[in-house]
C-alpha cells in the first residue's frame, strides 16, 4: 500500500510538472505569436516540450509564417514593379505631348519660315502617332488583363495563318536587312486557337523583332507538338532578362528612349494563354527563341 501511494504520488508530480512545462510552452508561443505580430519580425516559433501535438504545432504555425513572408516579398516586388511602371508609362506619355506643344509654340513665331512650319507640323504628327500608339498598348492590355477579349477557339490551320502575317512584313525585313529562314511543313498543322488573336500574336512578335533582333530571323512549325518558334539573332545577350521578358512594363531600354511601354510581351502571353495555350522564351547560343505551344 505504502509503494502504491509512493507511485501515485510521483505520477502526480510528474503530471503536474508535464502540465506545468505545458502550459509555459504554450504561454511562451502565445508570447511569440503576439510580437511576431505586432514587430513584424522573422522570429519563429520555438518549444521546450517534448509532447508531439506542441511541435507538430508549431512546425505547422512556422510554415504559415514563412508562407506569408514570401507573399508579402512578392506583392512589395510587386507594388514596386507596378509605381515604376506607372512612372515609366507617365514619362512615355509626357514626352511626346511635350515635345509637340513646344513644336507648336515655335510654330506661332513670326519668324518661322511657311517651309519650316510644314517640318515642324510632320513633327507633331509623328509625335501624336506615337501617342496614339502607346494608348492602344496601354488599352489592349486593360481588355486583356481584364478577359475582354472575344475568343472563338477552332481548329485553325496555323500554317496559313503565319505566312500570311510574316509576308505583310516583307518590306520592313528587307529595310532593315535581315536574313529569314522559313520552315513551316507542306501539309497543313492544325491546332485548336483563335485565328483572329493567333494573327494578332504574330504580329506583336515580329514587331519584337524587327525592334529589337538584328540579322537573322527564323520562323518554325512543329507539326507533331504543334509549336511555333519565333527566333531571330540579338545584338547584345547581356542585358536581357529571359524570365522577366513577359513581365508588364519590362523593357531592356532603362533609358526608354525607344518609346515602348514594355507591354507587348504581355499582352502577348495573356493572349495565347487565353487560347488555352504555352509560351515561354530561352536563350539558344546568340538567339532568342520564343516558343508558343498550342492545344
Amino acid at each position: 500500500m505504502v509503494m502504491i501511494v509512493i507511485f501515485l504520488s510521483l505520477a502526480f508530480l510528474l503530471s503536474l510538472i508535464y502540465i506545468f512545462r505545458l502550459k509555459r510552452d504554450i504561454a511562451s508561443i502565445n508570447k511569440s505569436l503576439q510580437t511576431i505580430k505586432n514587430a513584424h519580425t522573422n522570429m519563429r516559433l520555438t518549444t521546450i516540450t517534448f509532447d508531439k501535438d506542441v511541435c507538430d504545432l508549431s512546425i505547422a504555425v512556422n510554415d504559415v509564417l514563412d508562407k506569408q513572408q514570401q507573399l508579402v516579398i512578392e506583392s512589395e516586388k510587386a507594388s514596386n514593379e507596378f509605381r515604376q511602371g506607372i512612372t515609366n508609362i507617365s514619362h512615355d506619355l509626357r514626352t511626346p505631348l511635350t515635345s509637340a506643344v513646344g513644336y507648336i509654340q515655335m510654330m506661332k513665331s513670326n519668324k518661322v519660315t511657311e517651309s519650316k512650319k510644314l517640318e515642324y507640323l510632320d513633327i507633331i504628327e509623328n509625335r501624336l502617332r506615337s501617342l496614339t500608339a502607346l494608348m492602344k498598348e496601354l488599352f489592349d492590355y486593360t481588355q486583356v488583363v481584364e478577359g475582354k477579349l472575344d475568343v472563338n477557339l477552332e481548329k485553325v490551320n496555323i500554317g496559313n495563318v503565319l505566312c500570311e502575317q510574316l509576308s505583310s512584313f516583307y518590306e520592313d525585313f528587307s529595310q532593315k536587312g535581315f536574313q529569314v529562314e522559313v520552315d513551316i511543313p507542306n501539309t497543313p498543322v492544325f491546332a485548336v486557337c483563335d485565328a483572329h488573336l493567333l494573327a494578332r500574336v504574330s504580329q506583336n512578335l515580329i514587331k519584337n523583332v524587327l525592334a529589337h533582333g538584328t540579322e537573322r530571323f527564323e520562323l518554325v512549325v512543329q507539326e507533331t507538338e504543334r509549336t511555333i518558334i519565333f527566333r531571330n539573332k540579338v545584338a547584345d545577350l547581356g542585358g536581357l532578362e529571359v524570365d522577366r521578358l513577359f513581365e508588364r512594363f519590362y523593357t531592356t531600354d532603362a533609358s526608354r528612349s525607344s518609346k515602348r511601354t514594355g507591354l507587348g510581351l504581355a499582352i502577348t502571353k495573356e493572349i495565347v494563354l487565353s487560347m488555352d495555350g504555352e509560351i515561354s522564351a530561352c536563350v539558344e547560343g546568340d538567339m532568342l527563341s520564343i516558343r508558343i505551344l498550342l492545344p
